[in-house]
């Protein structure tokens, strides 16, 4: 395995997160009619297997075992990188924010509708993309994506379809309201190539090359 993630690249990415995830904040804000506040998000690299058996066993703040995600895949053109993006909220945490939203209340959290669905979908939206349109400028490279998924299981389940690589790059951030606050994750799941070149282009971005001896 060649792609490492060192403590300023981590860092270095957490912050392009924080700049990213600004704007987001407001057009979240829009939706949900009230201020949102978003963390500095946390960034770690890990594999696929070992994240799904930590969400199985609740060991990640703010999540239990059923799981709300958003899902999109985005490549750039000549597919050098390839990541699935997901948005992670524990299922009472998301449907909470999609309720404030749309003013629903005492709805079975098994009864999901489809205008919920809808609501989930523009919140990944503005958040995962807000995320990628960062990611694109660092990258040198249009990132082309597909159209939210949203879909609600539990943690064994969550990858069972993903047909991207082993690693994932999790990047934790906090959703604080007036009356809640709700901790999210947005997942990159890639191969080592992609894994390799999204660091590459970390690294020259922020200038850490000489930095880290590379």
């Amino acid at each position: 395995m060649s792609a490492l993630l060192g403590e300023m690249e981590r860092d270095a990415l957490g912050e392009a997160f924080n700049i990213a995830l600004g704007g987001a904040a407001a057009s979240f804000a829009d939706l949900v009619h009230e201020e949102v506040g978003i963390t500095v998000p946390e960034v770690e690299l890990l594999r696929r297997q070992d994240l799904a058996q930590r969400l199985s066993a609740a060991s990640l703040p703010g999540l239990s075992e059923r799981l709300c995600s958003i899902t999109q895949s985005f490549h750039n053109v000549d597919e050098s990188l390839r990541t699935e993006t997901l948005l992670l909220f524990a299922e009472q945490g998301g449907l909470e924010i999609v309720r404030r939203m749309l003013g629903e209340v005492d709805m079975p959290l098994e009864q999901i509708t489809e205008m919920e669905q809808d609501a989930l979908g523009e919140i990944g939206n503005i958040i995962i993309n807000s995320c990628m349109c960062t990611l694109s400028e660092i990258f040198e490279s249009e990132l082309i994506g597909s159209l939210p998924e949203v879909m609600q299981s539990s943690a064994a389940d969550l990858f069972q379809d993903s047909e991207v690589g082993d690693m994932v790059l999790m990047a934790r951030i906090g959703l604080s309201m007036s009356s809640q606050n709700v901790t999210g994750y947005v997942l990159f799941l890639m191969d080592m190539p992609s894994l390799d070149h999204v660091i590459a282009k970390v690294r020259h971005y922020f200038g850490l090359e000489a930095a880290s001896g590379s």
